[in-house]
């Protein structure tokens, strides 16, 4: 049994190092993609205004995969251009990642809190305070990402005009900020994380389990919390990794109106060797963090590698 186990994990791990080469290779190909149709990068592109003709250069494109793979061998070759200016990218890659995830997980834990106890009160409200609770929802749904970003940038410089006070600064300008970043990148996976989570217990409510804990007198937040909630972490899980793609997303024009210097502001300006490790340093811990996960909760419930149960 142990060696069964133990050819398992190793099965397990050669798993993931494929998947990881895979999307390396697809990191690099994406990377030169440039070349192949105009024969020419980004930073070209920027630097002389102008670039080759539309067109198809298999040549080049293999030349770029060849160079990317050559600079990502020397890193003390490696520089990025930003606005003209050229920075040797230690210097300025792993300050920006820091900054920008801890936007983006200070966002996402508020964003799951907040989600949680809604869906709580929705869950336990009564006919006419859940329809309102859910319609209230349904109209943030239904806003722009972009809207609310400007919204609120909005209405903090119309809540400073009135009282002459600035609840958060709207662009950096020297120090890092968090405030109205972190409000703005939590609203969304929030607002989805609650649909979700409120269809979620919806379905669970109408399982054996429900009715035989009310049959034993337990309370509906007894219930709720200890079991219903517990029984969705599965499912919510899946639904997690279409969360952090949109976040990515709106971190990225959430850089661009607040005027952050986070690493989705150096990523627009990175092309070749700088693409692919700018991309794999955003990615990575990602999706570790999603593959350990769902590797201890198929274990825990002791799912097998096809999808049945041991």
């Amino acid at each position: 049994m142990e060696r069964k186990g133990n050819i398992a994990e190793m099965g397990d791990s050669m798993k993931i190092f494929r998947r990881l080469l895979l999307i390396f290779s697809g990191l690099v190909f994406i990377s030169a993609l440039p070349n192949l149709f105009f024969n020419a990068d980004f930073q070209y592109v920027y630097l002389n205004g102008e670039s080759g003709s539309f067109g198809l250069y298999p040549y080049a494109y293999l030349s770029a995969i060849y160079d990317v793979f050559l600079y990502l061998a020397r890193p003390d070759q490696w520089s990025i251009v930003v606005m003209g200016k050229e920075y040797a990218l230690i210097d300025v890659l792993f300050e920006r990642v820091a900054y920008s995830m801890k936007v983006f997980f200070i966002s996402l834990l508020l964003a799951v809190i907040i989600a949680f106890l809604v869906s709580m009160m929705i869950s336990l409200a009564s006919g006419t305070i859940k329809r309102f609770l859910l319609s209230v929802v349904n109209v943030i749904e239904s806003l722009p990402d972009i809207f609310i970003i400007i919204g609120v940038q909005l209405l903090v410089v119309m809540y400073f005009r009135e009282t002459g006070v600035l609840i958060g600064d709207i662009a950096m300008t020297g120090e890092e900020i968090y405030l109205l970043p972190v409000t703005c990148l939590t609203v969304v996976p929030a607002v989805f994380l609650v649909k979700t989570i409120v269809l979620l217990l919806k379905e669970e409510e109408k399982k054996a389990y429900v009715e035989l804990a009310r049959g034993k007198g337990l309370s509906s937040v007894h219930i709720l919390v200890v079991h219903s909630f517990r029984n969705v972490l599965y499912s919510l899980f899946y639904q997690m990794k279409l969360v952090f793609s949109f976040m990515l997303s709106n971190l990225f024009i959430l850089e661009q109106l607040f005027n952050m210097r986070g690493v989705m502001g150096l990523l627009m300006w990175s092309t070749g060797y700088t693409f692919v490790i700018i991309s794999t340093l955003i990615f990575l811990p990602f999706f570790l963090l999603f593959t350990l996960i769902e590797q201890r909760m198929k274990k825990s419930i002791g799912m097998k590698e096809d999808g049945t149960y041991a």
